[in-house]
């Protein structure tokens, strides 16, 4: 077997490489020694049928075709082991020459780029502590309290508590803002989820009632493309309804499901807020550890790997758009930009994800952490099967190949992030 290497670019090698005679018989050997143990001939164990009943069961066409498969997998795969290429991805396969004496064949490579990873000993990160104080359970008992809560239609004014369903525009300098209309929006007051003294507007008002009023909006508003503005709103009020909330009991706690008494609801929520809190500060953690790297390691992301990752946010973002029964071409013509000028504002992002995995990547073959065959496996029938159940009495067109390499590529990035974890984290 020879081999020639032409670089393309900084990200692209095309090999071309060329089998004898006796490399290809050894293929065709192999693969009819693979296809022996798939035939069922009346009379032959599987694997003990002669070479020429299985020729004849499978076609020569076949076996030729799979033997072309193996010649190239096999070859292949020995090139990149010997040349220690790090292979993103192979694509523009050509077979240029293919007879029982010879195979030519070339083949595009698309290689990681070399990155240089720091001392991991020089990154140290702190791991705070989670604690759940007793406020949070408070809150999160009546957030369940509310969505319990039973309404009762009312004719007469509102007051602090009620939940109303309203008509709003909301207007700067007489244009309506970005998101600044909605109808039967629903409006609790007292939850103060609008703008500060917005629905201290609606006390007093009743069903069909309508109102103008302008608010200035604090400087240090969360949504800062409003804050520190004067804003003029006009709401119809459609439905007000009485929220009735249940009492905190044992009783209460029995309809919620497994729980026998308050206790038991007060252990559960305090567990789950525990467990959300430990996610955000492992996200946190990682997160740090990360721009460290970023910062410290020699990693070049190609123009060509940042265009990728651009394409696929913006496919993630249709997706989301979709999720929420909107088009990403109408969004855009509302938001007056392009695809190129998101594009645009998304590109350092892109390119800091591009880095995040060159250097995961990176990590992982220093350190040989792999993901086996088995753990691929696992995850790929656990995702089918909760695709299943969430789909049933359907019948979902799978890429497997497709599944396996992204759940690999995710198990890998998981194990990698783990390791930094334990090499880098400091516990207060």
């Amino acid at each position: 077997m020879t081999s020639t290497n032409k670089k393309l670019d900084a990200d692209h090698v095309e090999l071309t490489v060329e089998l004898g005679r006796d490399e290809l018989a050894e293929s065709v050997r192999l693969t009819e020694d693979a296809l022996n143990q798939e035939v069922v001939i009346d009379g032959f164990r599987p694997g003990k049928t002669p070479r020429e009943r299985v020729r004849q069961q499978v076609g020569e066409a076949r076996v030729l075709e799979s033997a072309l498969q193996t010649a190239i997998q096999r070859s292949l795969a020995q090139i990149i082991t010997e040349q220690k290429l790090d292979v993103v991805e192979t694509t523009d396969l050509a077979v240029k020459e293919n007879t029982p004496a010879k195979l030519i064949y070339s083949v595009k490579l698309q290689i990681f780029p070399e990155v240089q990873l720091p001392d991991l000993a020089s990154i140290k990160v702190s791991r705070c502590n989670v604690v759940v104080e007793p406020k949070e359970i408070d809150e999160a008992l009546e957030t369940v309290k509310t969505s319990r809560a039973v309404l009762t239609g009312t004719d007469g004014s509102a007051v602090k508590g009620d939940r109303l369903e309203i008509d709003f525009e909301v207007k700067e300098n007489g244009i309506l803002i970005d998101g600044g209309q909605s109808e039967n929006h629903p409006v609790v007051i007292g939850k103060e989820n609008f703008v500060p003294g917005f629905e201290n507007q609606l006390v007093g008002l009743k069903k069909g009632d309508r109102k103008e009023f302008s608010l200035m909006v604090p400087k240090d508003f969360a949504n800062k493309t409003v804050a520190g503005k004067k804003l003029d709103f006009v709401i119809t009020v459609k439905d007000i309804k009485k929220v009735t909330l249940p009492e905190l009991t044992d009783d209460f706690a029995k309809t919620l499901g497994k729980f026998e008494n308050l206790d038991q609801l007060m252990l559960n929520i305090r567990d789950g807020l525990t467990e959300e809190k430990k996610e955000k500060e492992t996200q946190r953690v990682r997160l740090e550890i990360m721009d460290a790297l970023i910062n410290r390691a020699t990693c070049v992301a190609s123009p060509a790997m940042i265009e990728d990752q651009l394409t696929t946010m913006m496919q993630n973002f249709d997706q989301d758009l979709h999720r929420h029964d909107l088009e990403l071409s109408l969004y855009l013509a509302k938001i007056g930009k392009t695809q190129e000028d998101i594009k645009k504002e998304w590109r350092s992002e892109a390119e800091r994800q591009v880095k995040m995995a060159l250097i995961l990547h990176a990590l992982a073959r220093e350190n040989n952490i792999e993901i086996t065959r088995e753990e691929t496996d696992q995850a790929l029938e656990s995702l089918v099967q909760s695709t299943m159940l969430r789909s049933p009495g359907t019948n979902p067109n799978f890429d497997m190949e497709r599944m396996r390499s992204s759940i690999q590529s995710r198990l890998l990035s998981e194990k990698t992030l783990q390791f930094l974890e334990k090499t880098c984290v400091v516990t207060l």
